[in-house]
């Protein structure tokens, strides 16, 4: 990770700008304009549809949730392994407008440009260019365009051109084409598989052009999914246009317009787009579903969809905007801003797709989701739009039965064990020692369901979503380990693999060995609250999952007898049993260039016979489940693995910062933030042209909100320890808990506490003189001095 790069972009709080055009780092800036709205996405491509190869670019148009699959190849394949892939698809493009005067195609990469600016407006949910074209014969055309992927209207996305002509007037030829000749770079952005889908895995069903209106549908080879495309243009003069030609092929439809323009008079072309799926389960055909969606967003008009988004996006601000005053502020508010955009806008909404961990961003990791979503993103919703946070588990829910099928796979009679990565719900995992062994999975989704449960208040999403999936992820967990003799009777967990991927098929992993209990902890209690507030729901459960309240004796023992690595020498919790046996790091025999790369350079097995670590893993449980430690634990744990952690993971230094805070360690904490909060924006990884690094920056967010303001909550409590940063003179950050917003704002001399909006809430602040309650009612601000 090179932390040392300069901005890419100008310093702007709201606004990610591009002041010129270079195919070197076109790629990279595709992902940085991307723009999606949960459901679908597209990358930030230009209009003209460059023929780029697969080093300089990648047209990107995506649904979440729509995959295709194709056999795996395994050179030995075990029982229990995939036989299917799931590949989030790269769909038709309609984005492509080609603008030509005097028989010259406009083209970035050969006409003579000059005002060339494209600039992603974080506040509006809009991306913006403009650039003036001077022609080989001396016209010279002003051309602005705007993209919008619409929060109003899920299947839809704008892009509206102006033209202008500056020093002339008469004829200019526009074509906008649908393009459904398309396939993934699987070998530049997965490169580590050895499967599909290679080439183009849609076959056309139907393709139609009727001039301004476009129309496609295809089925996907493999997984046998289908989905529509299509478009529609509306021009501000039909007046001004005096031809048009259609025409199509197999795979493309292209419509050509000679338009008539006057001097210094912008002409207005409007190109409505939208996408669907099988999934969505319309009730008329896809393509008529299509040609509905076109017309709705024709009839609302690109200014109302603008305003619309601008309105979306504004409530969304009001919520999730941090302020801070002081030290590269500017700076860190920016990547801040980026960041907490691509979360946003990322995350499916409708309870049928989860959120991938680049986003729809690219094609990295294949489109899958993982646990990313639950420790990483899900806590940001929780705090910022629960709603979002619901959806996202209702989709977890919507997929138990797969996990079900999953944990008989897996040997365990009776439970749920949910995928490491997938899209459908299935385990697409084929390197099982860093896929099926991170059992972990269901603790993470399990804590997620709790804190959501502890911060809204949620009881019918937990009495009708929640408890099931507590108590089907505990069952694994009293089934996956023994009370083992040589540990003294303790409950241990054998060949599991923590969230470190370098350290695999491990023993004890304290990561997962704390996680599991205190998912049967959680799973416990939500038995104990179905008995009191439900009883014909767990009556429900216990007939349909052959369930009976007798599992918890053995759960509460679980509890009481769970094991945990020691070092008696160093006081510390290891990361698992054989961690302190393995041969020391030495980084000096790794040469720079292969240092981030380690599994592309060197056999597993190289990597894991060293004492060292990939991400934070032991550290990760230090910060979750900080009140089951004193702080002088946690600090001589932190200390160790300050030594033994590469931070090879994007994941891993906001965690690092935050215990950092916990611990008074607030240097470090500060530089792990500032190391976290532009790690995408400034490209730190050299990878970002595959997609977002999701959990990242959402791990910023809690960065700022966990570590500096010290939020937690335990057993229904809220509370903060606030750690303002020296270079800073003021944090500024909102929460929701219950039906309240809190505004939290930390100065020198110590921290204010204001219910915006909500019912009088209790909050708890932890002080060096203990503990003290605090309620708080609307309107009223209280103050507590450091």
């Amino acid at each position: 990770m090179n932390k040392d790069k300069a901005p890419i972009y100008p310093l702007e709080k709201w606004v990610v700008r591009e002041e010129n055009f270079s195919l070197e780092t076109n790629y990279r800036n595709e992902t940085t304009f991307a723009l999606s709205n949960g459901y679908i996405g597209s990358r930030g491509t230009m209009e003209e549809a460059y023929p780029f190869d697969m080093d300089t670019g990648m047209e990107g148009n995506f649904i979440n949730g729509f995959y295709e699959s194709t056999d795996i190849r395994y050179g030995e394949a075990n029982f229990g392994s995939p036989l299917k892939s799931q590949t989030l698809l790269n769909l038709p493009n309609l984005k492509e407008t080609r603008i030509t005067v005097d028989g010259e195609t406009f083209s970035l990469l050969e006409s003579q440009t000059s005002h060339y600016h494209r600039s992603l407006y974080l506040k509006e949910g809009l991306v913006r260019r403009s650039v003036i074209w001077k022609t080989k014969s001396g016209k010279e055309l002003k051309i602005e365009s705007l993209r919008l992927v619409s929060f109003k209207l899920k299947h839809c996305m704008v892009q509206q051109l102006v033209l202008t002509p500056l020093n002339f007037q008469g004829k200019v030829e526009v074509s906008s084409s649908l393009n459904a000749d398309v396939e993934n770079q699987t070998r530049k952005t997965n490169p580590i598989v050895d499967y599909g889908p290679f080439g183009r895995r849609l076959e056309p069903v139907l393709l139609e052009n009727h001039g301004q209106v476009q129309l496609y549908e295809g089925r996907t080879i493999g997984s046998n999914l289908t989905m529509a495309c299509g478009s529609r243009i509306e021009f501000s003069s039909q007046e001004a246009v005096v031809a048009l030609i259609a025409s199509k092929t197999a795979l493309t439809a292209k419509t050509e317009y000679e338009l008539k323009l006057n001097h210094q008079e912008p002409f207005v072309m409007d190109k409505f787009i939208a996408y669907c799926s099988c999934l969505d389960e319309p009730t008329v055909p896809l393509s008529e579903f299509i040609g509905n969606k076109l017309e709705e967003a024709a009839e609302l008009g690109t200014e109302k969809l603008v305003a619309f988004q601008k309105d979306y996006m504004a409530d969304f601000w009001n919520r999730a905007a941090i302020d801070i005053q002081g030290k590269d502020a500017d700076s860190l508010i920016q990547g801040l801003n980026f960041n907490l955009f691509h979360i946003f806008q990322g995350a499916g909404r409708d309870g049928k797709c989860g959120m991938p961990a680049k986003a729809l961003t690219g094609e990295g990791y294949e489109g899958h989701y993982f646990w990313d979503t639950e420790m990483y993103m899900i806590p940001f919703f929780i705090y910022i739009q629960p709603e979002i946070a619901r959806s996202l588990l209702t989709w977890r829910f919507n997929t138990l039965e797969q996990a079900r099928s999953r944990a008989r796979i897996m040997g365990h009679p009776v439970g749920a064990l949910f995928p490491w990565r997938t899209i459908n719900g299935h385990e697409a995992s084929t390197y099982y020692p860093l896929g099926s062994a991170q059992y972990h999975i269901n603790a993470d989704i399990s804590y997620a369901v709790s804190l959501y449960y502890q911060v809204t208040g949620d009881e019918d999403f937990m009495c009708n979503m929640g408890a099931e999936i507590l108590i089907e992820t505990a069952r694994v967990w009293a089934d996956v380990g023994s009370f083992s003799e040589t540990r003294g009777g303790k409950y241990c967990i054998c060949s599991v693999t923590g969230p470190d991927e370098y350290n695999v098929l491990v023993d004890n992993n304290f990561y997962t060995n704390l996680m599991a209990r205190e998912n049967l902890r959680d799973a416990v209690e939500v038995v104990q609250l179905l008995k009191k507030t439900a009883p014909e729901k767990l009556t429900e459960l216990s007939h349909r999952l052959d369930f009976s309240v007798k599992e918890l004796d053995l759960w509460q023992e679980i509890i009481q007898k769970m094991y945990f690595p020691y070092d008696e020498q160093r006081k510390i919790h290891p990361m698992d049993d054989g961690f302190m046996q393995r041969k020391p790091w030495d980084e000096n025999r790794i040469p720079p260039e292969k240092r981030s790369w380690l599994y592309e350079n060197y056999h597993p097995l190289f990597i894991m016979r060293h004492r060292m670590s990939k991400q934070a893993d032991a550290i990760l449980a230090f910060y979750l489940h900080n009140e089951c430690f004193t702080e002088e634990e946690i600090r001589r744990n932190y200390d160790f693995y300050q030594e033994v952690t590469l931070h090879h993971s994007s994941l891993s230094t906001c965690i690092f910062g935050i215990v950092a805070c916990d611990i008074g360690y607030h240097e470090e904490a500060y530089q792990y933030f500032a190391d976290s909060a532009r790690m995408d924006l400034d490209d730190y990884h050299n990878n970002f042209y595959a997609g977002i690094h999701g959990a990242n920056m959402a791990g910023t967010w809690q960065a700022l909100v966990n570590g500096f303001g010290g939020m937690r909550m335990h057993h229904g409590r809220l509370s903060f320890k606030p750690n303002l940063p020296k270079h800073w003179d003021s944090l500024t950050f909102r929460v929701k808990y219950l039906e309240s917003v809190i505004q939290v704002r930390l100065e020198r001399t110590g921290t204010y506490f204001t219910v915006i909006e909500g019912n009088p809430v209790t909050i708890y602040l932890k002080k060096k003189t203990g503990e003290k309650s605090l309620l708080l009612s609307q309107g009223e601000t209280v103050y507590e001095e450091v």
